[in-house]
């Protein structure tokens, strides 16, 4: 149970500490708006939400349409200085785009990408917030990589320099590759660990919510079994195939739930007293594997998976003292594991 304590105590000191880094992001809403305008802002602040950010609505101002409201808004926020960025609701009865901008220290304001609204795709809103928030991130948690040409303040680039902003900051394609890495804390409910392993896991999203995961274990900890007739040393090691979905929500937490299946390796060192003699042996089996957790975003790149298991393997593995069983592993084996993960 102290491995236990310890990933909790590792998990809770991240998520703590998280908020402090959190930018600040203003949707601007139109005077006149539809119910279309705002199930859109409503998609944005959640998706914004969900990655990190802070995030208010504001009404722009009512008299002024074009040029003139950008310098409207754009003065009135200036001058509370207290924002990173802004995104602008394009379109009064119904949204066509949106405009990304991002404010500097000394209060100016670029105009970083217009992702327009596909009214032909039947979750055009959410991709619009997912591209959105993408551009933002990619600008405010990694500054050092900005290829584009600097804008004067206030100034709106072509459609052409738009549209190719939009598709190299803010879209990500599906079949993208990551990993991670951590630690896998195990326990049997029937005398076996607990025990701690490294854990290493390969993840391909196939969109933002479903993820494909290989992932092994092994190498770690030995948990021991004794009894007045002797004792025995567990070595456990495990690989898996599975999918993962990170559900899309309102939160910068994300929930997850994993089903895998794959092998489980166990490894029984026996040590008797005189004049019983100790046995080796090793089994395979067959492993399931269902899992609840949660992700915290760090950036567009870095995440950290916090997650519960349960196992159950077939056959399960008994040891035995003569004809006495002590102890068994697989039915089931319970997990705590802590992941930290990159997405080159």
């Amino acid at each position: 149970m102290r491995w236990f304590r310890l990933v909790l105590y590792f998990a809770l000191l991240l998520v703590w500490n998280s908020p402090a880094s959190a930018h600040t992001v203003v949707l601007l809403r139109p005077a006149s708006h539809s119910p279309t305008t705002t199930e859109l802002l409503e998609r944005l602040r959640g998706e914004l939400l969900s990655v990190g950010f802070e995030v208010s609505v504001r009404d722009r101002p009512e008299s002024s349409s074009g040029a003139a409201a950008a310098e409207s808004w754009q003065r009135t926020l200036a001058t509370e200085a207290r924002y990173d960025a802004a995104v602008d609701v394009v379109g009064e009865a119904t949204p066509v785009a949106v405009d990304v901008w991002i404010i500097d220290g000394a209060q100016d304001f670029q105009l970083l990408a217009r992702v327009k609204v596909d009214e032909g795709s039947e979750n055009s809103f959410k991709g619009v917030a997912i591209r959105a928030s993408e551009v933002l991130r990619a600008r405010l948690f990694e500054p050092a990589v900005d290829h584009r040409e600097q804008l004067p303040s206030g100034a709106v680039p072509s459609p052409a320099v738009q549209a190719g902003e939009v598709e190299s900051e803010g879209s990500q394609p599906s079949g993208r590759l990551g990993f991670e890495l951590g630690a896998a804390a195990l326990s049997s409910l029937d005398g076996v660990g607990p025990a701690l392993l490294p854990l290493l896991r390969f993840d391909w999203a196939i969109e933002s919510e479903l993820v494909l995961q290989a992932t092994l274990a092994g190498l770690g900890t030995r948990p021991n079994v004794a009894t007045t007739a002797g004792e025995a040393e567990v070595a456990m090691q495990y690989g898996l195939l599975g999918a993962c979905y990170r559900m899309d929500w309102h939160h910068r937490v994300r929930p997850l739930a994993a089903l895998s299946f794959g092998a489980l390796r166990t490894s029984v060192v026996g040590q008797a007293e005189l004049p019983r003699v100790g046995h080796s042996v090793a089994q395979w089996s067959f492993l399931f594997d269902v899992s609840l957790g949660a992700l915290f975003p760090l950036s567009q790149r870095y995440a950290v998976a916090l997650a519960g298991h349960a196992q159950l393997a077939q056959p399960y593995v008994a040891v035995h003292f003569g004809d006495q069983r002590v102890a068994s592993s697989g039915r089931p084996n319970l997990l705590v594991s802590l992941t930290f993960g990159a997405w080159p």
